[in-house]
């Protein structure tokens, strides 16, 4: 017998491959309806969507030049431009550091080529009613930036550098911010009316 003989069909296995696939199809269309788009305007149990949970909150004044860029950038995701709530239920407070650190150094110079940029941000989201001195946060967590730079000799062009990297740095951490409020605020039980 050569490989090129095929063998006869086998019945049984043709129905059981058909039966799995109708299978996953009577699956795949039972679910279906059960998702919903997260950013979607409005939601199926009535409540407020995402975007205005996401522009309830209130983000608190941050130190240092790359804090109020975070904050500015982070304001600009959750309003879509609208500036900060007064008055939110929510208040965020974040903790921002930024540093740079050389990865490529000239041998001959002894000065750094390439610099990684980078910004963490730690943050805490409060119910904005309760007290401050008791208050224990909703949700934390932790988000961070990271940009290169390719240093050249000159010391001003240099500087404007490291500025353009944190500003990019703080943009990727203002977004990962929002990713992470968007997923706690779908995630986390509707509250009982």
């Amino acid at each position: 017998m050569s490989s090129l003989d095929r063998r006869p069909s086998r019945p049984a296995a043709s129905r059981r491959h058909f039966f799995g696939l109708a299978a996953a199809c009577v699956l795949a269309l039972s679910s279906a309806g059960c998702f919903q788009p997260m950013y979607a305007d409005s939601t199926a149990g009535g409540g407020s969507s995402l975007r205005d949970k996401l522009g309830d909150i209130e983000v608190v004044f941050v130190q240092g030049r790359v804090g109020n860029e975070v904050r500015n950038d982070l304001i600009f995701e959750l309003t879509g431009g609208s500036g900060n709530p007064s008055g939110a239920p929510y208040k965020l407070v974040m903790r921002v550091t930024d540093n740079t650190a050389s990865a490529i150094i000239d041998p001959v110079s002894g000065l750094p080529e390439v610099e990684l940029v980078s910004v963490d941000v730690n943050w805490q989201l409060f119910d904005a009613a309760a007290d401050e001195k008791t208050r224990k946060p909703l949700t934390q967590g932790n988000a961070f930036g990271k940009a290169s730079i390719d240093s050249g000799f000159q010391r001003f062009a240099r500087a404007r550098a490291i500025r353009d990297a944190q500003n990019r740095s703080a943009r990727v951490a203002a977004e990962t911010i929002r990713g992470q409020l968007a997923s706690w605020f779908m995630t986390r039980a509707a509250p009982k009316s």
